[in-house]
């Protein structure tokens, strides 16, 4: 798949086991698994349920908070659809 680097999330809710169930740009809707995520790096600041659903979208970006966040094209190519 070639990534289009021009896509935003326009929805995003938080789901138990760090996945995120997302609407993007596109009009791809699917579930994004950050499980594999959250023991790395900066991700660890979010990985408990009460911090992942902090999760918010800023300019098309998940977001949480301390300007962690993950790009929409990860998301966009990594998710499952729903």
């Amino acid at each position: 798949m070639m990534v289009d680097y021009m896509v935003k999330v326009t929805e995003c809710e938080p789901l138990p086991g760090f996945r995120l169930r997302v609407a993007c740009s596109d009009g791809s809707r699917g579930v994004f698994d950050m499980s594999k995520y959250v023991t790395r790096g900066m991700f660890r600041e979010v990985n408990t349920p009460e911090r992942f659903n902090m999760v918010r979208l800023v300019f098309g970006v998940p977001t949480w908070p301390g300007d962690i966040d993950i790009a929409p094209e990860r998301v966009r190519s990594d998710m499952v659809a729903a």
